[in-house]
């Protein structure tokens, strides 16, 4: 990597860190104002509709920002929405802040004749949402969430700062339909930058727990002392330097399907054991709403259940084994 290229992603990281700090007070739609004015959900977007048209290399320390701040935002959603909508008027209004948008990304809606029907989940924040990407058999459809057969209600997800939302839907009209090509390419971006927010995750909480066991005494001593603690805040760090190791990694191939896929397998691997291991190191003050360590933990189940992280370890496994056969 060059000095510059670094210098570059280094300026991205400290403004998405400042912006999602700014947006801790706001309600949503001055969230979206606010990431927007950053230039942060236009990061992956076409320059036609305001956007930087940059990689995923730069996407990935916006979402360890995200991640590292438990940023209540689906800014992952609008980042991928906005670079797959390309030149659509659409497009233009995610990444300008003045629609908020997500994508659901469990079941399947039926598309007959540009009206969609049926029921999908796991549709981050989709209460607070205008538009909404929803999956269909042949790839997905834009629906407006606030528009005729369209209702949102609420999900069963863990995370109730980014509430996961069910999307009804009876007979609403397609505003704009993507197909399966680019609908996979949502997915493997968000393989890559759940890695990178999960990554953010591990790394604010071992930082909460080496500071915590630096100054809490117990039998005259500080808790970093005992040799079991350095042991897991150790096996903590492991999992850090893994998931960014495994993004680093799938930077360097971006055409690699199975980089991108190993990376998100390896946040889910170790991310939520690490967050909890620095919640137990916190004692029963890590299960209190002042120790973000469960809020975090919430947030990574909810993002392993949105990339299917079960059925995605299946079928690397079997990727694996069919290419060495």
């Amino acid at each position: 990597m060059s000095t510059d290229t670094h210098d570059a992603l280094a300026a991205f990281a400290a403004t998405a860190a400042s912006a999602v700090t700014a947006c801790a007070t706001l309600e949503p739609r001055a969230r979206a104002r606010s990431l927007a004015e950053a230039g942060l959900i236009g990061v992956l977007a076409d320059e036609a509709v305001g956007g930087l048209a940059l990689g995923l290399d730069h996407a990935v320390p916006v979402l360890h920002a995200v991640g590292a701040g438990l940023l209540g935002y689906p800014l992952l959603e609008s980042m991928l929405l906005a670079d797959a909508l390309g030149e659509r008027p659409e497009a233009a209004r995610i990444v300008l802040g003045e629609a908020t948008a997500t994508i659901a990304w469990s079941g399947r809606a039926s598309l007959a004749t540009g009206r969609l029907s049926g029921t999908v989940g796991r549709a981050p924040m989709g209460d607070t949402a205008d538009l909404i990407l929803v999956p269909t058999a042949d790839g997905a459809a834009l629906v407006d969430a606030t528009g005729p057969g369209v209702s949102i209600r609420a999900g069963g997800g863990l995370d109730v700062e980014a509430p996961e939302c069910d999307v009804v839907l009876a007979g609403a009209a397609a505003l704009c339909v993507l197909d399966g090509a680019a609908v996979a390419a949502i997915g493997q971006g968000a393989q890559l930058l759940r890695a990178a927010a999960i990554g953010g995750a591990v790394e604010t909480c071992l930082a909460a727990a080496v500071a915590y066991t630096s100054t809490r005494v117990q039998f005259g001593k500080p808790l970093v002392s005992f040799q079991a603690l350095r042991h897991a805040m150790s096996r903590q760090k492991l999992a850090a330097e893994h998931i960014a190791a495994a993004i680093a990694r799938s930077l360097m191939r971006p055409d690699d399907r199975m980089a991108r896929a190993a990376a998100f397998a390896t946040a889910t691997r170790f991310g939520a054991a690490a967050v909890e291991s620095a919640l137990q190191l916190h004692g029963g003050m890590g299960f209190t709403w002042d120790i973000p360590m469960h809020r975090h933990l919430r947030r990574i189940r909810a993002w392993e259940a949105q990339g299917d992280a079960a059925g995605l370890h299946r079928r690397l496994a079997a990727d694996l084994l069919a290419a060495n056969a």
